[in-house]
């Protein structure tokens, strides 16, 4: 067991000797190359010289031939071409935003131009959103001193009826949506009198007798706007035990797209 042990552990008692015994080498191997470098009046330290100024003269040429392949500058030059591109498309999207925007705001003023031709009004923006408003109105920017007055009737660069002005300030009017929640007009559907009930949004529905032959997108027409059109039917729901049929009626106008509006004076 002891002979065991000994011889176990006689690698790890010999492993500081090879590490002194390199090191004595390694020293003798410069104290050799020191003393030839005198004897031979310092070539070597010349040779080092000369391999090192080697080294480095590759290492210079290296990297003049790399700047001079323009590989930095050719990257530099495509990453600031890069950036004028995105910025040039930036500005080229936001002008066509401008010009489609544009292009929609001149086709509803001619819209309306052929409007004023027949009838006697006023052109104007709507100033709050459809959407915005939870009773059925919506703001436009004309009002008194542009000789607006309550109960003129709102018209669509379409012709549609969409409400009337319920009041009146002096650059601004309110106007009550026509087919706001809980707003009844008279009207007609295929000649048969209906009370059409308003749901918002743009949309409407009637009771019509079931003999009257209706079908999707006839006209609705109002005879207390003056025969004006409201909207157009969208839907036919009948049911063989009642005696009326469901007409759903809808604007066949976006709503919360509206930019104009026209105005008729009374």
């Amino acid at each position: 067991m002891n002979l065991y042990r000994q011889s176990n552990g006689l690698p790890s008692r010999l492993g500081p000797g090879r590490e002194r015994k390199r090191l004595i080498a390694a020293s003798a191997l410069v104290i050799v190359l020191f003393v030839f470098d005198i004897f031979s009046g310092g070539q070597v330290r010349a040779q080092a010289r000369d391999s090192v100024s080697s080294v480095w003269k590759l290492g210079v040429s290296a990297g003049k031939a790399v700047r001079g392949s323009g590989f930095f500058s050719s990257r530099a030059a495509l990453e600031k071409e890069n950036a004028a591109l995105k910025d040039q498309l930036a500005r080229s999207q936001v002008r066509a935003a401008a010009y489609q925007a544009l292009k929609d705001e001149n086709a509803a003023l001619r819209g309306m131009l052929r409007i004023s031709e027949n009838e006697l009004g006023i052109t104007a923006p709507v100033v709050s959103s459809f959407r915005a408003s939870p009773y059925g109105t919506f703001l436009v920017g004309a009002g008194s001193s542009d000789a607006v007055t309550p109960g003129s009737l709102v018209l669509t660069e379409e012709n549609f009826v969409i409400g009337r002005v319920a009041d009146v300030s002096p650059h601004s009017a309110l106007v009550n949506e026509l087919f706001a929640p809980n707003v009844s007009t008279d009207a007609l559907i295929r000649g048969a009198g209906v009370s059409v009930d308003g749901q918002g949004g743009g949309n409407a529905r009637a009771n019509v007798p079931r003999e009257v032959q209706v079908e999707i997108g006839d006209p609705v027409t109002s005879p207390v706007l003056k025969g004006r059109t409201i909207g157009v039917v969208g839907a036919v729901e009948e049911d063989p035990a009642s005696a009326y049929k469901r007409v759903y009626i809808r604007l066949p106008v976006n709503l919360a797209a509206l930019q104009f509006v026209y105005l008729l004076k009374q």
